[in-house]
């Protein structure tokens, strides 16, 4: 799945947008879901509030809050996100460079060339969204994501890794549980995403959004305690890995 978020202040605009993106996943069988803000505040809410997209189309001439400044407020939430200027105005191509943006394309005529920014962005997707964790046992396969993997702790003799993923059936919360060390989850992890912040608990660094009072604060607001010893590694790698994906 893609999960797309549509920004123009033109309502008509954006319900054309909102069919055109529909109609092309739909007809590629990629399965897509798709949300439409009139105002750049409003969709820059809802990522503050946990919201997750994978893809980003925006207008860039926009009151209140224009295109680029919404691109450079959400890379603070979600790094990975990919974004699409659908503009009159190609000259906004250089000053918008460092944002990384994805692709430019012309209002006046989207055509071909929004269809072909749609299919790379959703490839491009699934190559992010297959780095993964797989979860095999008797009564469990599934694949998670690791950017819907919070954090990993433990619980008699399993593992249980925390996500943003709705509960399973047959499950009585979000956890998954993995009759697996910590040790031997965390080496099956990728090294420079994942430490370890106290001898029973490991954390996602993409997910840490500051370190207060002795502990890494989540997106969503969870405070995970920081052993003394592992502070000063959390802070360096948690430097360093910010450096690198924002």
């Amino acid at each position: 799945m893609i999960r797309v978020g549509l920004c123009d202040d033109e309502p008509v605009l954006l319900e054309k947008l909102n069919q055109f993106v529909s109609d092309c996943y739909g007809k590629h069988q990629i399965f897509a879901q798709v949300r439409g803000f009139e105002k750049g505040r409003s969709l820059l809410y809802e990522v503050e509030d946990g919201a997750q997209f994978d893809l980003l189309l925006l207008d860039i001439e926009m009151p209140g809050m224009n295109g680029m400044e919404l691109a450079a407020r959400v890379r603070e939430f979600l790094p990975k996100v990919l974004i699409i200027f659908i503009t009159s105005h190609m000259e906004y191509v250089l000053d918008a460079y460092e944002l990384s943006i994805f692709r430019y394309i012309p209002k006046a005529d989207p055509g071909p060339r929004l269809t072909h920014a749609l299919l790379d962005a959703a490839s491009m997707v699934g190559v992010q969204q297959g780095e993964s964790y797989v979860i095999h046992n008797q009564s469990l396969l599934e694949r998670i994501p690791l950017q819907n993997l919070l954090y990993i702790t433990h619980e008699g003799k399993n593992a249980v890794l925390v996500t943003d993923l709705p509960a399973v059936s047959g499950e009585r919360d979000v956890c998954r549980r993995v009759r697996r060390s910590l040790q031997q989850v965390y080496d099956e992890l990728d090294g420079t995403q994942f430490l370890f912040i106290d001898r029973g608990c490991i954390v996602n660094l993409s997910k840490i959004m500051s370190i207060q009072g002795g502990c890494a604060v989540l997106r969503d607001g969870t405070r995970l305690p920081v052993s003394q010893a592992r502070l000063p590694v959390l802070k360096e790698k948690l430097l360093k890995f910010w450096k690198q994906h924002i």
